[in-house]
């Protein structure tokens, strides 16, 4: 699956938080993936005409899928990743938005069964592209870094559109892939509430995923739609210096194979936390961790990683 490698938080509030845009979960981009990412303060105002470039490394391990897809049951993988990212924010209709851009690259190694039979593979690459738009369409005006240093947030609202564009690597006489080799999307909305230096953000959204007519050996492989919802508790230390925790909760993703649904709802849980630090005007590191559980199909993994930032432009 694709994490989560934990996507950007941004920050914002009194002089000079408007020029720290923290990475705080660019690692979820290049983590394995997961019902549902959590990502604290997506939905936080942002100054326009900033560039970024993140970096991150992090390490996972359990029942952890590239794909949400794959049939493997009894899984045990140990996986390294890494994410390259680079993110640009700006004006749409007057509200603040962005951009960006990850692709990750992941090690691993997994072992479980298929149908009874073993199954293992060792790889490393490449894997799918991610590409995001968000728009705060609610409380959140297009504001240059001065400006935002005497913005006070109330609530904002705001979508999300994520793009999975099939890069990876992928080798369909192998079960295990490092690319899904398929278009996948992602819609959500998501709100944030702030109570002095506490802020409280709900989300829900839908993952939909397009047909794999190349999987396993030839096979036909098609995949339901996957609703999630999250909910982030974060505390600001000061501005640039925050730490959130987050629950998350996605039910569905029934796959079908050449026209024979299977019993693999899924219904899993992530619970995650992440520290946000400020070093100077431009540079920014993360803590992530991380674990998640499942009542059905799915991911079970605990995860832990770190993120840096440069940012520059308008700051």
């Amino acid at each position: 699956m694709t994490r989560r490698l934990p996507e950007i938080p941004w920050l914002s509030g009194g002089p000079p938080a408007a020029l720290f845009l923290i990475l705080v979960v660019a690692s979820v981009y290049a983590m394995p993936a997961a019902a549902q990412v959590l990502e604290p303060r997506t939905y936080a105002n942002t100054a326009i005409g900033v560039n970024l470039i993140g970096v991150a490394a992090g390490f996972s391990r359990g029942n952890v899928l590239l794909d949400p897809a794959l049939p493997i049951e009894n899984l045990d993988g140990d996986v390294e990743y890494g994410a390259v990212q680079y993110l640009r924010s700006f004006g749409l209709l007057d509200r603040s938005a962005k951009v960006n851009v990850l692709v990750p690259f992941t090690r691993g190694d997994w072992q479980g069964t298929l149908e009874g039979d073993p199954a293992r593979r060792t790889a490393s690459g490449f894997g799918d592209a991610r590409v995001t738009l968000e728009w705060n369409f609610v409380g959140a005006p297009a504001m240059t870094a001065e400006e935002l240093g005497n913005y006070q947030q109330k609530t904002i609202v705001g979508v999300s559109l994520r793009l999975i564009v099939p890069t990876g690597d992928y080798d369909n006489t192998k079960l295990i892939n490092l690319g899904s080799n398929r278009w996948s999307y992602r819609l959500e909305i998501g709100a944030s509430h702030a109570l002095g230096p506490w802020s409280i953000e709900g989300i829900a959204g839908v993952w939909s995923f397009g047909n794999n007519d190349e999987f396993a050996n030839g096979d036909y492989l098609q995949q339901d739609e996957l609703w999630v919802v999250k909910t982030h508790l974060v505390y600001s230390f000061r501005p640039g210096f925050w730490i959130g925790a987050g629950l998350g909760y996605g039910n569905g993703g029934r796959t079908t194979i050449n026209g024979v649904p299977r019993d693999n709802r899924q219904e899993n849980w992530r619970i995650g936390a992440k520290l946000a630090y400020p070093i100077g005007r431009q540079h920014g590191v993360s803590l992530t961790i991380g674990s998640g559980f499942n009542q059905g199909a799915g991911s079970d993994f605990d995860t832990i990683a770190v993120g840096y930032r440069f940012a520059w432009g308008k700051i």
